[in-house]
C-alpha cells in the first residue's frame, strides 16, 4: 500500500491551512509551470503539483486522504518492525481501534484499512500468534479488530472475519461475537444497497398522495 504525500509534494507540514496550501501552490505551480521548464520533469513534477492541490484544497477529499495516509504510515511501521510479539501485534490493533473511532467512516478508504489489516494478520504474524497460543492475547486482539472494522464494507470484513475465526480458536462466546459482527454488516450492506430504491419509492408516494390532497 502506498501512498503519495501531497503535503511534501507542496512542501507543506500536515497541519497547513487552506491558504498555506494555495499560497504553497502558486508558488510552486509557478516555478514548475511547463512553459518556464521545457523538460519533461518540470512537466511531470507539475502534474503532481495539480495533483496534490486539487485533493489538499478540497475539505472533504483531504480528509478521506488524511484518513489514507496515517493507515499507509502505520503500515510502513509494521513492515519495518524487526521483533514481532503478539503483545506488539496486540499494540498496534488497539491503535488502530482507537484511531478508526475518531474517523470520518461514510469518507474512509476501506480498501486501505482492509490491507492494513491484513499486514498486521499477514501468515507471518498469524504464524507468531498461533505459536506462541496465547488465547487472552488472541481474544483481545479479535476484540480491537471488532471494533475497529465497525463501518468496514461486507466484501472487504469476509476475509478478514476468516483469520479473526482461526484467532479465536475454540472460544465459543468470541466465535459467537465475530458471527454476529460479520451478520451486522451483511444487514448494512444489504440496506445500503437497497436505500436508494426505497428513497425513490417513498419520494413517489409522497408525489402521489400530493397529487391526490391537491385534487
Amino acid at each position: 500500500m502506498h501512498t503519495k504525500d501531497y503535503y511534501k509534494i507542496l512542501e507543506l507540514a500536515p497541519s497547513a491551512t487552506a491558504y498555506d496550501i494555495k499560497k504553497a501552490y502558486r508558488r510552486l505551480a509557478l516555478l514548475y509551470h511547463p512553459d518556464k521548464n521545457p523538460n519533461s520533469f518540470a512537466e511531470s513534477h507539475f502534474k503532481e503539483l495539480q495533483e496534490a492541490y486539487a485533493v489538499l484544497s478540497h475539505a472533504n477529499k483531504r480528509k478521506a486522504y488524511d484518513e489514507e495516509r496515517w493507515l499507509s504510515g502505520m503500515s510502513k511501521h509494521v513492515r519495518d518492525q524487526q521483533l514481532i510479539t503478539p503483545q506488539w501485534i496486540l499494540r498496534e490493533c488497539t491503535k488502530l481501534s482507537r484511531h478508526m473511532s475518531t474517523v470520518d467512516t461514510y469518507r474512509m478508504s476501506h480498501t486501505a484499512l482492509h490491507d492494513y489489516i491484513f499486514l498486521l494478520l499477514s501468515d507471518s504474524h498469524m504464524a507468531v500468534l498461533q505459536q506462541y497460543s496465547d488465547a487472552d492475547t488472541n481474544a483481545l486482539i479479535v476484540k480491537e479488530l471488532l471494533r475497529a472494522t465497525k463501518a468496514l464494507h461486507l466484501p472487504y470484513m469476509t476475509a478478514v472475519t476468516q483469520r479473526l475465526v482461526v484467532l479465536a480458536g475454540t472460544d465459543n462466546e468470541l466465535l459467537l461475537a465475530i458471527h454476529k459482527h460479520q451478520q451486522e454488516r451483511m444487514y448494512r450492506d444489504t440496506w445500503d444497497r437497497y436505500l436508494p430504491l426505497v428513497i425513490i419509492i417513498i419520494t413517489l408516494l409522497l408525489c402521489w398522495m400530493m397529487y391526490l390532497y391537491a385534487k
